[in-house]
């Protein structure tokens, strides 16, 4: 072979090796990421540029060029996939994936389960409730059954005829009943009447011997009080008074003690002195007696259930010189009586009705 074909073959084989190492190297830059390749320059390089410069036993390649990549390439990032990739294939860019953080969340009680717990508790109240009102009602009931058993001996709710002779009937008619001088001095069953009534129940046993001391001759006219070789005053002491009006007109029934006299005349005169605690007798020299008549008589006594009425038929008589007070009323009056806690009968009412 001559030296212009060993020439030729030289300079051939010198651009074919440039060439593949310019492909070779443009396929190395290519798979390294982030980096980009310079195209190859055509015609002389100036090697006064370091950028540019080239080597002389190759000048088909930029060695300050080749340098910088083989000192970046010192250094190989990760290849994701190991494999070459073709020219031209977009590099596969890393996917950011979001963490998802869970949320938790406290869990809501069922509002079947919260329903279920009302429920019962409700159902509780109710049966309180009941056994409260069955224990109200059944406290009442046996509070009225005892005062009905307390105050109802007489167990019959009609009306039934008692005898007017018998005892019960004319020891109670006794206790309230009154003379034609009494009821000239008070007709009316007012506090001065009861408290008379009331001293009408003091036994002689229960007086005794006392004396003027305290005794206001002022508030009791015209009684006084001073002892003489004929006058010595009896007294009695007031829980006895207060016992018989208690039994007479009820134990709880309130009253104020006071002196014992009707109107201003001389049937009976009593002066409270709460010093002593007792009821001491005044003495009255007026005239007591009475040109008046009456006419009193049981004309019917009834039952009903733990209450007695009394009848009484009445008929007030004038005498020849003077004419009835207006306030003494003939007709019928009927004393009412009920039986109390301390099985007494005492005297509720006592009520007028025209006869005549």
């Amino acid at each position: 072979m001559n030296n212009g074909e060993t020439n030729t073959n030289i300079n051939t084989n010198t651009n074919i090796n440039t060439t593949q190492s310019n492909n070779t190297t443009q396929s190395v830059m290519t798979q390294m990421p982030g980096v980009k390749i310079a195209p190859p320059q055509e015609g002389p390089v100036n090697a006064s540029n370091k950028a540019t410069a080239v080597n002389s036993n190759n000048p088909g390649i930029n060695t300050n060029f080749y340098q910088n990549t083989v000192q970046q390439t010192s250094t190989p990032a990760p290849i994701m996939n190991p494999q070459p990739l073709p020219q031209n294939t977009p590099l596969p860019v890393e996917e950011k994936k979001e963490i998802e953080v869970p949320i938790i969340e406290t869990p809501k009680e069922p509002e079947t389960k919260k329903k279920g717990s009302i429920i019962p508790l409700l159902l509780l109240i109710i049966v309180g409730l009941g056994f409260y009102s069955y224990y109200i009602t059944k406290s009442k009931n046996e509070t009225i059954k005892q005062i009905s058993y307390n105050c109802t001996p007489i167990a019959s709710q009609k009306e039934k005829e008692l005898n007017i002779n018998s005892t019960l009937v004319q020891d109670l008619y006794n206790k309230v009943s009154t003379t034609i001088r009494e009821d000239y001095a008070n007709p009316y069953l007012n506090e001065e009447m009861k408290l008379y009534l009331a001293y009408r129940q003091i036994t002689e046993k229960e007086k005794y011997d006392s004396n003027c001391n305290l005794f206001d001759t002022t508030s009791m006219e015209p009684y006084t009080c001073s002892e003489t070789a004929t006058f010595k005053p009896k007294a009695f002491k007031e829980e006895d008074l207060v016992r018989e009006y208690k039994k007479l007109f009820g134990e709880n029934t309130y009253f104020k003690l006071n002196n014992i006299q009707l109107g201003n005349t001389c049937i009976v005169g009593y002066q409270y002195i709460g010093e002593r605690g007792e009821f001491v007798e005044g003495y009255c020299n007026k005239k007591t007696a009475t040109s008046y008549k009456v006419d009193k008589e049981i004309t019917r006594a009834t039952t009903t259930g733990n209450t007695i009425v009394i009848t009484e038929d009445v008929k007030y008589k004038a005498n020849e010189q003077m004419d009835l007070p207006d306030y003494l009323k003939s007709g019928t009056y009927r004393y009412t009586f009920r039986l109390d806690m301390n099985y007494n009968y005492i005297l509720i009412s006592k009520t007028y009705e025209s006869k005549y």
